[in-house]
């Protein structure tokens, strides 16, 4: 009986831990989309060159070159992240509309704990 409670204790401990995990990397995937949708000069302390050009509107043709970010036109879905000690494989739909740009997009993005913060490594977006 007592090594029951135990293991289920360690269970509740594991699962908790784990949805605050995921708490902490979908705040930070928020920072990251909205940094590379902006053109933010600070986007290198949240993802690496490859993937702010795989994101960012400007940079995949998708939005012309006077495109200028609103942050009230930019909804992020839910995220969904899948997480194993310091790397993530996060899955998300973001969608953006103004008069020149409408996108709704499913993102996957690769992330890995860096200096306390999630760094975007890689991401994959659908057409």
């Amino acid at each position: 009986m007592r090594r029951k409670k135990l293991v289920i204790s360690l269970t509740i401990i594991f699962v908790i831990a784990y949805v605050l995990f995921g708490v902490w990397i979908a705040n930070d995937t928020k920072v990251v989309l909205e940094k590379a949708m902006s053109g933010a000069a600070d986007y290198p302390e949240y993802m690496n060159q490859t993937t702010y050009q795989k994101i960012n509107p400007i940079e995949r043709g998708v939005g012309k070159e006077n495109f200028t970010y609103d942050k009230e036109l930019h909804r992020i879905g839910f995220v969904f992240p899948l997480h194993f000690f310091f790397v993530s494989k996060v899955y998300v739909t973001q969608q953006y509309e103004n008069d020149s740009l409408g996108l709704k997009e499913p993102v996957n993005l690769k992330l890995k704990l860096k200096s306390g913060r999630w760094y975007a490594t890689n991401a994959h977006i659908k057409p």
